[in-house]
């Protein structure tokens, strides 16, 4: 039966989501909240790890990519895991051209995104290709495999790369630009400071029902660097957050199988009250349906299935997931705050959609960080100028409207998150946002 319910929820899934990328907003709130009162940074943590030292060639003046009237940016994607991410790239580099954000009236060329198919040799090659043939200034984009020789190769080459800092290649390094900073609480055998996020771990067992004390945490991943670097830092998470880990595996491949028996059945063996998800976008509806076919009768939650529109455009789906936890970092839709009204606003220019995604509102905020830090470098643009400005003095980031992410500061969130997050819970066709979008003080320690 797990078989069978995974397919049938997974083809839904499918064409829902091309309803909700081709249609417009639906079922959103208009109620604006500004939640600057809880973002305005990881200040305590930041101060201690301030000055660990980054690996990486120290910027040298490269103009690679960069003329007087542009800089040109390349894109990388695994697009069956981030379908819409590169509109939400577009959309904020559209404004800020449009706007004549940059110093000098420098315009942003971004490239299109290339979809690596979840496959790290190719994300290598797409590398290689953007900086060796069409000398871009930095990449932007997110993938679960842009592996250690694909960061190894940028951080070497003096290439900025932004993305989602859940790999290891994010944290450390010179060149590695999580959009909320390294969410990776151990990744480099040389790191001085371990650093644990503690805000997203709690807001989900506070949407559980559960008392911190009370909770027994189930943490399934896919197999892989993604899977691996992924549980150890939620797991830490949700320790520090006073829970117990009962369960922690990383082994399920992807492509995701047709059968999640085995996986539920390990799971249930281990008797959680509350079950993580901590995989992929292709995976987490397959886990979540065969979940709830089986006998486990505790919660259950993700971090990828917050994509608005999904559920309005498939009650099938909707059915199946009642319930079900949904953790994001980015702010969703539904608090309607400025910073939501203006990616939506932007949406609208390039004329897309307005569901804010996760992957849509990631990219977004990734260019939002790399405006504000090519602004901050200025008229004068080389690798050397990014590299001060940066990494060498304390460059502090805020969304480019109230309400967004955390703040983030480098060189500072190399090595620590901006720690924020939310958990919505799918009741009906909407999701409800749980507990309120909540930054915390990463509990950091000397290694």
């Amino acid at each position: 039966m797990m078989r069978l319910f995974r397919s049938t929820a997974f083809a839904v899934l499918a064409v829902a989501l091309s309803v909700v990328t081709a249609s417009g907003a639906i079922g959103q709130t208009t109620t604006t909240t500004n939640t600057d009162a809880a973002t305005n940074g990881n200040e305590a943590a930041a101060k201690i790890v301030a000055k660990d030292p980054l690996t990486g060639a120290p910027g040298t003046g490269l103009t690679r990519g960069v003329t007087a009237k542009s800089v040109k940016i390349g894109c990388y994607v695994d697009r069956a895991n981030w379908a819409d991410e590169e509109a939400g790239v577009q959309a904020r580099i559209n404004r800020a051209n449009k706007n004549h954000e940059l110093p000098g009236g420098r315009k942003i060329e971004l490239l299109p995104c290339q979809d690596d198919g979840q496959n790290p040799q190719t994300n290598l090659q797409i590398m290689q290709k953007l900086v060796q043939q069409d000398k871009v200034f930095a990449v932007i984009g997110t993938s679960s495999t842009i592996s250690t020789p694909s960061t190894d190769f940028l951080n070497a080459n003096q290439v900025p790369f932004e993305g989602f800092g859940y790999l290891p290649g994010f944290c450390g390094t010179r060149w590695g630009y999580g959009w909320q900073g390294c969410t990776i609480s151990t990744y480099s055998s040389t790191q001085k400071h371990k650093a644990i996020s503690t805000a997203s771990a709690a807001t989900s067992i506070a949407a559980s029902g559960l008392k911190p004390a009370d909770a027994r945490i189930a943490v399934q991943a896919n197999d892989g660097d993604q899977g691996a670097a992924g549980n150890k830092t939620l797991t830490a998470a949700y320790a520090a957050a006073g829970g117990t880990i009962v369960y922690d595996k990383a082994n399920i491949p992807s492509p995701p199988p047709g059968d999640f028996t085995p996986f539920v059945n390990a799971i249930i063996a281990a008797k959680p009250n509350l079950v993580i998800a901590n995989t992929e976008f292709t995976t987490a509806p397959g886990l979540t349906a065969a979940l709830a076919a089986s006998s486990y009768k505790g919660a259950f939650g993700n971090w990828v299935a917050y994509v608005p529109g999904l559920l309005d455009a498939s009650p099938q789906l909707a059915a199946s997931l009642q319930g079900a936890l949904v953790t994001t970092l980015v702010v969703p839709q539904e608090l309607g705050t400025p910073y939501v009204l203006q990616t939506q606003k932007d949406l609208t220019a390039i004329k897309h959609s307005t569901n804010i995604s996760l992957s849509l509102g990631v990219g977004y905020a990734e260019a939002d960080l790399l405006v504000g830090q090519l602004k901050a470098v200025g008229k004068t643009l080389n690798t050397k100028t990014w590299d001060k400005t940066i990494n060498k003095t304390r460059f502090v980031f805020k969304p480019s409207a109230a309400g967004g992410p955390g703040q983030i500061e480098y060189p500072a969130m190399h090595f620590i998150s901006s720690d924020c997050g939310i958990t919505v819970k799918i009741v009906g066709t909407k999701y409800v946002p749980a507990t309120p979008f909540t930054c915390a003080k990463s509990v950091v320690t000397t290694l």
